[in-house]
């Protein structure tokens, strides 16, 4: 398999770390997703786009914990933004292939 297939940038948590993001993005884009699951990609800056549905289903514990009804708002939010700090976000406008 082509290495181009992929892109192989930084998760979202390494562009943290390396103060290109403000945790408040995170913050930010976790809570739309939470109340417009139905808008999967979102931008994050410096023409990085992030599909949130992507990186939830490259999360292992993600999806059951979101779609449970005795999980707490907040565990919720909390399990989406480790699926998003997971993540690998793409350049904008060019096809979206993998979260993780």
């Amino acid at each position: 398999m082509s290495a181009a297939l992929f892109y192989s940038g930084p998760t979202v948590l390494e562009l943290l770390d390396r103060e290109l993001l403000q945790p408040e993005i995170i913050t930010r884009l976790a809570e739309n997703y939470l109340a417009a699951p139905w808008l999967h990609t979102y931008t994050l800056g410096f023409g990085l786009v992030v599909d949130v549905a992507a990186a939830i289903e490259a999360y292992p514990l993600a999806r059951p914990i979101l779609a449970s009804s005795l999980v707490s708002p907040r565990v919720k939010r909390s399990t989406l933004r480790t699926a998003i700090l997971l993540a690998r976000p793409q350049k904008e406008g060019a096809p979206l292939k993998n979260a993780a």
